[in-house]
């Protein structure tokens, strides 16, 4: 059986959110409740993704995100709303019960797909986050997924670039002006394409080079200068992208390497 990588940004989050109470004078929690929920959700993630073991993916103590360095305002709006009263005692409580992993300036978003790549053992990747789906790797949804999917390197590569162009403002890029969800799939449709062959797998392929193009000319065509940045923000990374030796990035580039010093 496999490992579960969970991310446990989330599951800490939503159990701690959920055991607190704002009584406007007084913000009140409980712990012991906070647990509970996130003990079973854990449970049954692992059962989900037909896991019998797991390790739990944060994103560093610290907040150090590389992504801060390349758009400033990455994530800015977050800073408004704090965390969950009991948010870092269960993170504590948490470490203290499973196997875990923090990287500094890693989010745990690329922290399970780099985990995904590189671990000798079969890995599933647990998460509720639409990033995931941008990332080569063994996917399962709890909110969404009946049971984990395989997703390929090319759908992988087309949900990346539609995240450039419609951007996330939940992490607070806009992407390509006025290019919401159809135009990005109008734009990307000619480039990717989906069918099952002999056997009943199911067998994609997206010209890369084509869509990349594409968004170059859409994104001039808006007048806007950016997109590199937007797409190094929307991109999960992989295999290659992070140097843990020289403690650098490799930013996404189409013509040439660039490392991120860290």
């Amino acid at each position: 059986m496999a490992i579960a990588l969970i991310d446990a940004d989330i599951v800490n989050y939503q159990s701690a959110a959920a055991a607190q109470r704002d009584f406007g004078f007084e913000v009140w929690s409980d712990a012991t409740k906070a647990l509970d929920s996130a003990l079973e959700q854990i449970e049954e993630q692992m059962v989900g993704a037909e896991c019998d073991d797991v390790i739990l993916c944060y994103s560093p103590r610290n907040g150090s995100n590389f992504r801060k360095k390349v758009m400033s305002q990455y994530k800015m709006n977050r800073k408004a709303k704090p965390k969950p009263v009991c948010y870092v005692p269960l993170r504590d409580e948490l470490e203290k019960r499973f196997k875990y992993k923090s990287v500094d300036w890693l989010e745990a978003d690329d922290l399970m797909s780099l985990m995904h790549q590189k671990m000798e053992q079969d890995t599933v990747i647990v998460s509720i986050d639409k990033d995931m789906g941008a990332v080569p790797c063994t996917w399962y949804n709890p909110m969404k997924m009946a049971w984990a999917e395989e997703i390929s390197i090319h759908k992988a590569n087309y949900n990346w670039l539609y995240q450039t162009l419609i951007g996330d403002t939940t992490d607070g890029y806009k992407g390509l002006m006025m290019c919401g969800d159809k135009k990005a799939k109008i734009l990307l449709s000619e480039f990717y394409s989906c069918d099952v062959d002999a056997d009943g797998k199911r067998v994609d392929d997206f010209d890369f080079d084509g869509a990349w193009k594409a968004i170059e000319e859409a994104y001039d065509a808006k007048g806007q200068d950016n997109l590199l940045e937007q797409a190094r923000v929307a991109r999960i990374l992989r295999t290659g992208d992070y140097d843990m030796k020289n403690n650098r990035i490799k930013l996404f580039h189409p013509n040439k390497e660039e490392w991120l010093n860290l």
